[in-house]
């Protein structure tokens, strides 16, 4: 299931699910580490009139959103059956590792009542299940549970600042048949088991005297560090500031955050405003403070090869970092090319994908094919981190971050892509494209190399290395010839995604396939948008990747069969994804000569916001037949392609202005 609501502070990352169910939660790194781990939800119950339901049953009716310009949640959740409904304001204290989540419940019933709330913790600490333990601590009436170097401190107190919980217990759980703890909760009572070790979890409950048609607020949070001393004095800092206040100083900060480059879209309808601020705050909870942009938080993608888009792909960092850039977010975007000058390898070529502590994430690419060595590269992954570097230095003029960057990255990327290359053709040599499907030389990874060069050239002359500044211009042009060369067919009329040269023979075999990665031929600057020939490739990707059915979009390449959902597939290329429907979107506006060529534009981001859930949150892709969020959501890189589109979208409404 697709995340719907996400909010963190750069070291504790929490996402919920549309019954408003803890389902994901990071700490420290963003992103690395799930607590809760895949499958797994910590549980809301609530027990009334001898009649008890988990929130996350059928009974209960739940909506989610957030508080404008916020990423603090303002959902509900109602069960007529029980007369109660419940409102929900959650957040993570943007310098304080700690999750509040208020919750206002509402009796609804003709007469006064008890109403108690259950809490289950499921916790998997450093990812799994064992050689934890979970007590209970009668000072501060709290649960805990810790492992190691990671602390979980559980409690609440209610609006009229009764504190702590009512009771408690702890026990096992997957472990020997155990369900857990949360199974003693219903009946409404709970055992007080004191302390457990092993494979552990437990539930706390809060009893709570509301009368008739009245309502009352209680505060739940969660605390995390590394120690018990760390969890105590987060704690203690929540009795002493008050939850109400720290819920305040939240959405102010969010509030001045989202609107401190309000300008930047003056000009584009409410409604795009709206959408793209939202889209700017849900990217900043998928960043690390330490740098690492991952893809998706979301786990639920486990169940297909037992793997995550937790990690921080350089192209999908560096796209996503243009886009800060580009809405005046520079100081978040910096941290980004300090991991990759951290990250990349001596011999100046980044790795597919990290980690957000910097170490190299899982990869399906060998290093051995056919009797010998490859590198197991997609080298666009290296050649966009300098271009968006250079794009970084465009808006912010910070010379002395280039001085600093210049020899841990520019210079050791630089020199790498120059010499990566194919002598026969001029190509950059094979690796894998941008999907990370097939190896071989790509339009788009040679276009992406030929920035990365343009922009060690120009990043070397502003910092006086002139002779670099010439090898590394030479380079790119020799590329950009032979991508004029040997990447367009005058048969087709179009340019090709991708050669494959035999290595025995030499024979240059070509890839008809058409695939919307051939946008970056004009993204990253080969040749301009109105350019025929590439005006002729973009309608072929157009014609070709378009869905026909009333969901729409476009799929990223003919017969792409992932995350194909059942139905027939006869005439539907693939999937929509939200990436590739506005990057057509972006080709529009670069050849946009008047308002009325703004309509389709305005059209796709339409039907971008119509693809959002209530909270903003955008997927990956589109199931063709109904539209339902596919693979995982939010997609980190969805989000800043939205906010790009809108930015680039502003600008030509007041240049045509």
């Amino acid at each position: 299931m697709p995340r719907s609501l996400v909010t963190g502070n750069g070291n504790l990352l929490v996402a919920l699910d549309s019954k408003n169910m803890l389902r994901d939660l990071y700490f420290p790194y963003v992103g690395m580490e799930d607590q809760i781990a895949y499958q797994h939800l910590h549980r809301i119950g609530v027990y009334t009139d001898q009649h008890f339901s988990w929130l996350h049953n059928p009974d209960w009716q739940h909506s989610v959103q957030y508080v404008k310009d916020t990423v603090v949640t303002d959902s509900s959740a109602r069960n007529d059956a029980l007369q109660i409904a419940i409102h929900f304001n959650d957040f993570v204290y943007p310098t304080e590792d700690i999750l509040i989540r208020k919750i206002t419940l509402h009796n609804e019933a003709d007469h006064d009542r008890n109403i108690r709330l259950f809490f289950a913790q499921d916790l998997h600490l450093y990812g799994d299940k064992q050689q934890d333990t979970a007590f209970y601590e009668p000072e501060h009436k709290a649960m805990i549970h810790y492992r190691k170097r990671r602390y979980f401190w559980f409690s609440g107190m209610t609006e009229d600042g009764k504190e702590g919980v009512d009771s408690f217990t702890t026990g096992k759980s997957e472990y020997r048949g155990f369900e857990g703890t949360w199974r003693d909760a219903e009946d409404g009572q709970l055992h007080e088991n004191a302390i457990e070790q092993g494979s552990v979890d437990s539930t706390v409950q809060f009893d709570l005297m509301i009368k008739r048609k009245e309502k009352i607020v209680l505060y739940f949070w969660v605390c995390a560090d590394k120690d018990m001393e760390g969890v105590t004095r987060l704690h203690k800092f929540i009795l002493d500031e008050t939850p109400e206040k720290l819920l305040e100083n939240t959405i102010n900060y969010w509030q001045s955050w989202v609107n401190k480059e309000d300008k930047k879209t003056a000009s584009v309808p409410a409604e795009f405003q709206k959408a793209y601020k939202q889209s700017l705050l849900i990217i900043r909870t998928q960043i690390d403070n330490r740098g690492a942009i991952i893809a998706a938080n979301d786990s639920d993608i486990m169940k297909f090869n037992k793997d995550t888009y937790t990690y921080m792909w350089p192209r999908d960092g560096a796209w996503v970092a243009m886009a800060l850039d580009r809405a005046g977010y520079g100081e978040v975007s910096k941290r980004f090319f300090e991991f990759c000058a951290h990250a990349i390898t001596k011999e100046g070529y980044l790795m597919p994908k990290y980690n957000p502590d910097e170490s190299e994430g899982s990869s399906w690419h060998p290093w051995y094919k056919k009797g010998g060595k490859q590198l197991p590269i997609q080298e666009d992954e290296t050649a966009i981190v300098i271009h968006a570097l250079h794009r970084h230095y465009h808006y912010f003029g910070d010379i002395e971050f280039m001085q600093k960057m210049y020899e841990p990255l520019i210079r050791g990327a630089g020199n790498f892509m120059m010499n990566y290359a194919d002598p026969k053709t001029g190509l950059p040599l094979p690796s894998y494209d941008l999907w990370e499907r097939e190896r071989g030389i790509t339009a788009y990874t040679a276009s992406s190399v030929y920035a990365g060069l343009m922009a060690a050239a120009h990043l070397s002359e502003i910092l006086g290395h002139f002779h670099h500044h010439r090898r590394y211009e030479k380079s790119a042009n020799q590329i950009k010839e032979a991508i004029l060369e040997h990447l367009y067919d005058a048969k087709e009329k179009r340019f090709l995604k991708r050669l494959e040269i035999d290595e025995n023979t030499g024979e240059i075999k070509k890839d008809l396939t058409i695939d919307a990665s051939l946008h970056g031929l004009w993204m990253f600057g080969v040749l301009p948008p109105d350019d025929k020939r590439i005006m002729a490739t973009n309608e072929a990707v157009f014609t070709a990747l378009s869905v026909p059915t009333p969901v729409g979009g476009l799929a990223r390449y003919e017969q792409d069969d992932y995350q194909r959902v059942g139905g027939d597939y006869h005439n539907i290329p693939g999937n929509p994804w939200i990436i590739t429907t506005l990057w057509h979107a972006q080709w529009l506006l670069g050849t946009a000569k008047s308002k009325a060529d703004l309509e389709p534009v305005e059209q796709t981001l339409h039907w971008t916001i119509g693809h959002m859930n209530k909270a903003g949150i955008l997927p990956e892709q589109l199931n063709p037949f109904n539209g339902e969020h596919l693979s995982v959501a939010p997609l980190t890189w969805s989000h800043s392609t939205f906010v790009d589109t809108v930015l680039k979208y502003n600008k030509k409404l007041e240049e045509l202005s």
